[in-house]
C-alpha cells in the first residue's frame, strides 16, 4: 500500500521550499551584480543579455586605480566615528532613561524614537540648510552629524530595552558598596551587556555604510559616500555598468563580513534585549 506523506513532512516540504525561492530571490541580484561586474561595457548592455561571456577585470582596475577608493575611506571613516559616539553618547542616555520614571521617561522616550521615525526627506532639507550655514557641505563632518540623528536615537531605544531588563540587584549591590552611578554604569553594567553594545555597533555600522540619501545631499566629491558615488555614476551620460556593478560588490563585502563574524552577538545582544 502506498503510504501519503504525513503532515510533518509536508511541513518540511513547504518550508523548504520557501527557503530555496527566497534564497534565489536573495542571491540572484547579488550573482547578476557579481557578472556585470566581470563584462566588458558593450556586452553589459547586450539584450538579451548573456550568461556565457569572456571575464574581464577592467571595471575592478578602474575602481582600483582610477581615484574611487577614497569614497571607501569616507565611508569607513563615517561609519566607524558613528560607532564611536552612537555608544559615547547613547550609552550614559539609555542608562539615565531606564532608570527614570513617570512622565518625564514617557514624554522623552516618545520624543527620542520620533526622530528615528521621521522620514528622511523630511529631515534631510533642515540639516542642509544648517550644514550650508556652518559651510560644512561635502565634508566629512556633516555626514557623521546627518548619520547620528538616525543612529543616535536606534542606539538609545535597544540599549534602553536592554538596561531595562537587568537585574535591579545588581545595581543596588554596589550602590550600597559606596559606587555612586556612573561607576555602576562603567563597572557593573558595561561588563554584562558587552553582547548589547556589539550588536549596536554592528548595527550602527552597517546602517551608516549603506546610508544613501543624506550622503547623496551634503557631499559632492570630497567627503563622498559609496552608495553617493555609485549614484553619481548612474546619473551620467556615459553609462558604466560594469564599473557601478564592481563598486557594489566591493561595498557589500564589508557589511557581509560584519554579519558573518559576529552575527551570534547580534542575536545574542538583541535577544537579551527583547526578551525578559
Amino acid at each position: 500500500m502506498r503510504r501519503h506523506p504525513t503532515g510533518k513532512t509536508l511541513g518540511r516540504l513547504l518550508v523548504g521550499g520557501y527557503i530555496v525561492i527566497y534564497l534565489i530571490f536573495v542571491l540572484f541580484p547579488i550573482l547578476w551584480l557579481l557578472l556585470g561586474s566581470l563584462k566588458s561595457r558593450y556586452e553589459s548592455l547586450l539584450m538579451p543579455p548573456r550568461i556565457i561571456f569572456e571575464p574581464t577585470f577592467l571595471a575592478y582596475e578602474k575602481l582600483l586605480f582610477g581615484g574611487l577608493l577614497h569614497t571607501f575611506g569616507n565611508s569607513i571613516t563615517i561609519a566607524l566615528i558613528n560607532v564611536l559616539l552612537a555608544l559615547v553618547f547613547g550609552v550614559p542616555a539609555a542608562y539615565a532613561l531606564s532608570r527614570m520614571r513617570g512622565s518625564v521617561r514617557k514624554n522623552v522616550s516618545f520624543w527620542i524614537l520620533s526622530i528615528r521615525m521621521a522620514p528622511a526627506f523630511g529631515v534631510v532639507l533642515p540639516i542642509f540648510v544648517f550644514m550650508r550655514s556652518l559651510n560644512l557641505l561635502d565634508t566629512i563632518t556633516a555626514v557623521i552629524i546627518a548619520h547620528l540623528t538616525i543612529n543616535l536615537p536606534l542606539a538609545i531605544w535597544l540599549l534602553l530595552g536592554y538596561f531595562d531588563e537587568l537585574p535591579q540587584d545588581i545595581e543596588d549591590a554596589a550602590l550600597i558598596d559606596g559606587a555612586n552611578h556612573l561607576q555602576v554604569l562603567w563597572r557593573v553594567l558595561l561588563p554584562v551587556s558587552r553582547p548589547m553594545l556589539i550588536a549596536v555597533a554592528l548595527l550602527v555600522f552597517v546602517f551608516s555604510w549603506n546610508e544613501f540619501l543624506f550622503a547623496f545631499i551634503l557631499t559632492s566629491s570630497e567627503a563622498q559616500t559609496v552608495p553617493a558615488l555609485i549614484a553619481s555614476l548612474a546619473g551620467t551620460m556615459n553609462f558604466d555598468w560594469p564599473l557601478m556593478s564592481a563598486i557594489s560588490v566591493s561595498a557589500l563585502l564589508p557589511a557581509f563580513l560584519v554579519v558573518f563574524f559576529a552575527q551570534r552577538h547580534i542575536t545574542e545582544g538583541l535577544t537579551l534585549g527583547a526578551v525578559r
